[in-house]
């Protein structure tokens, strides 16, 4: 009898989730920023089933059965995706058994990131109640990390997770520090080491092995275009090497820059080359006392001019959370708001291979949206009162809100 009351009690649940999603959900009176560059004012945006149906300025109200959500003085945007961090595998950052994102060895494609994900993650619930809802977790350490995958911050196991499985392989590229001299053999090894790597996973994709590598199985999806390659690098010397290296030796690899701290250096060849770029931590220093102060801040509306497909991203774990502030710095410095939105939203979507789907508010995508009682870019206005993810709402509860919550009550702030 248990056993029966318990599979009716899982049907139930089943069917009221299958149930809620067919129901419209109706968003109504808001000011709409599709992730494309255009702004709708006075909106509706209609989804079920996990789809967007509808996004204009009709009267949508007049469903039988609807969600109705008035979102007056409201915005509503797509959720917010950040590349190229670890995110699930790191909690605490001083505690090094919280860290589950690095092997030993230097050539690990096979390390894959998806399957460590920490779903229970205590970081989580603070990225998603700023509006990130997508994560690209990546592994970090060696010359060949491993392969990352895009991830949901909401999930209850790592395979609810996944958006898309192994959409990457990350390559940090060996790089002058100091020493330049000393340094120069130690380069060429470690080049000529990379050559001689992914040259044996070219022979072995080509052929049919009697034995499996998993390390070299892994980097087959670099050859048939189903995975692209990150290369993490940040002078301009590297990012010019490391794209004349692959161009030339294997011109097949989709190729994106991750880092690129010095891309404002080279912003001529990045373009000749067409090669996208992920700008992290914006709101860091410059590479060197020579430089500008303010460079980090000014390279992404310099990508923009130049017509380069560019996203912003956060690589540590618990600072990602400010990712759209970081975005919203560059408004400052030549973007607009609109074109920096599109730096965490439709352009990170179309780097990572999920725009068909992620990145905008567009009829037939994903109903993954987040509504904002102001600009989400400016921390004073990021204030979300809803999110949903595939159609489904998102609890945007967390420790932090209630700690906060658990003060302003003490000292009679908040009743």
């Amino acid at each position: 009898m248990k056993i029966k009351s318990f599979c009716f009690v899982i049907a139930l649940l089943l069917f009221s989730k299958i149930n809620a999603q067919t129901i419209p959900t109706i968003i109504i009176n808001a000011t709409i920023h599709v992730g494309n560059g255009q702004v709708i004012e006075n909106g509706t945006v209609v989804f079920s089933g996990g789809k967007i149906e509808y996004v204009g300025t009709e009267n949508k109200t007049l469903y039988k059965t609807a969600t109705i959500i008035d979102a007056k003085g409201k915005h509503v945007y797509p959720g917010i995706i950040c590349l190229n961090n670890y995110v699930g595998l790191s909690e605490i950052e001083a505690v090094r058994a919280t860290h589950d994102f690095s092997e030993n060895g230097h050539m690990n494609p096979n390390v894959r990131s998806q399957i460590a994900y920490n779903t229970d993650s205590k970081i989580l619930p603070t990225l998603k109640v700023n509006g990130i809802l997508f994560v690209q977790s990546v592994p970090q350490g060696g010359m060949i990390s491993g392969t990352s995958s895009i991830m949901k911050t909401v999930g209850w196991n790592w395979e609810d997770a996944t958006v898309k499985q192994d959409d990457a392989i990350h390559l940090n590229w060996p790089e002058y520090t100091h020493a330049i001299e000393k340094q120069k053999e130690q380069i060429a090894e470690r080049i000529n080491e990379i050559n001689e790597f992914f040259d044996d996973a070219l022979q072995y994709q080509s052929n049919t092995p009697a034995v499996t590598n998993v390390r070299l199985e892994a980097m087959r999806g670099l050859f048939n275009q189903t995975k692209k390659l990150f290369i993490h690098v940040n002078t301009a010397k590297g990012i010019i090497n490391s794209i004349n290296f692959f161009k030339k030796n294997f011109p097949t690899i989709q190729l994106v820059l991750a880092e690129a701290t010095e891309a404002n250096l080279c912003i001529d060849f990045i373009k000749e080359n067409n090669i996208p770029v992920v700008l992290s931590n914006i709101h860091s220093l410059p590479s060197n006392a020579n430089k500008d102060v303010d460079q980090p801040f000014k390279t992404a509306a310099q990508l923009q001019k130049a017509g380069i497909l560019f996203a912003i991203s956060h690589k540590e774990s618990w600072q990602t959370r400010n990712l759209m502030f970081n975005a919203g710095t560059t408004v400052a410095y030549g973007l607009t708001k609109e074109e920096a939105l599109q730096a965490i939203t439709l352009n990170v979507a179309k780097i990572a291979g999920i725009d068909s789907n992620y990145g905008s508010i567009e009829k037939g995508k994903s109903a993954s949206i987040i509504i904002s009682k102001g600009d989400i870019l400016d921390m004073r206005t990021n204030v979300l009162t809803e999110a949903f993810i595939n159609g489904e709402a998102v609890n945007l509860n967390n420790e932090q809100n209630a700690l906060n919550s658990k003060y302003l009550k003490k000292y009679g702030l908040k009743e």
